[in-house]
């Protein structure tokens, strides 16, 4: 690789750092459909044909960071052995997921707040959706109904999503480790619960039915 070959390539990194914190500080203040090229290049002050030498449009720009994001979560659930509702492993999938929130928080914060892409968080929720079944499932008692699961993954998904907005908003102040941890046991003792509740209404009907 000669020097001007990797000259090329800093710069071309550089220029690609240089547009997507362009795009996140736009969409801080303005909903996608409101950001063009125009906006974006005279914000970071680069042409408009050096932007199209990186991108087709601002939807490719928004569609290929997602992509990116996307694929660093879905390396994270990859990396734990195929078996990530076990604890332990799903533990390590939740420190490197909160990993990568924290290395690229401006651009998730951007994603998932107002004038982010609700389409991206959808695949987001979706993607988790089937780890978090598993990790719940792994918790609670077997005999807990499977529509009950359900709907306590949506519950809990939910919660999650909600935790990590707050977290992202706040600057992300405490450790991925420590998010990690507090998510596992709110999964777990809310889980728990349920099938504690469980248990206790199925023995009362069973007590109610041998009175009869």
């Amino acid at each position: 690789m000669t020097n001007t070959t990797t000259k090329q390539e800093r710069r071309y990194r550089r220029t690609e750092a240089l547009i997507l914190n362009g795009l996140i500080s736009l969409l801080q203040r303005k909903s996608i459909k409101e950001i063009t090229v125009r906006k974006l290049t005279d914000l970071i002050d680069i042409n408009q044909s050096t932007f199209y030498l990186h991108y087709t449009n601002i939807f490719d720009l928004l569609e290929q960071t997602e992509q990116r994001l996307l694929n660093q979560f879905q390396r994270a659930e990859r990396d734990e052995c195929g078996a990530p509702y076990e604890t332990g492993n799903f533990f390590h999938f939740l420190e490197n997921t909160f990993t990568i929130l924290s290395e690229n928080a401006p651009l998730c914060s951007a994603l998932i707040e107002e004038n982010g892409d609700i389409a991206f968080l959808r695949t987001l929720e979706a993607q988790f959706r089937e780890v978090g079944m598993k990790t719940l499932r792994s918790f609670a008692p077997p005999e807990l109904r499977e529509q009950d699961l359900q709907y306590a993954t949506s519950f809990a998904l939910a919660g999650c999503m909600g935790m990590v907005e707050h977290w992202l908003k706040s600057g992300c102040p405490e450790t991925p480790t420590h998010m990690a941890e507090l998510t596992l046991v709110l999964l777990r003792e809310g889980t728990t619960s349920i099938g504690a509740k469980h248990t206790g209404s199925q023995r009362n009907r069973e007590k109610s039915s041998s009175t009869v």
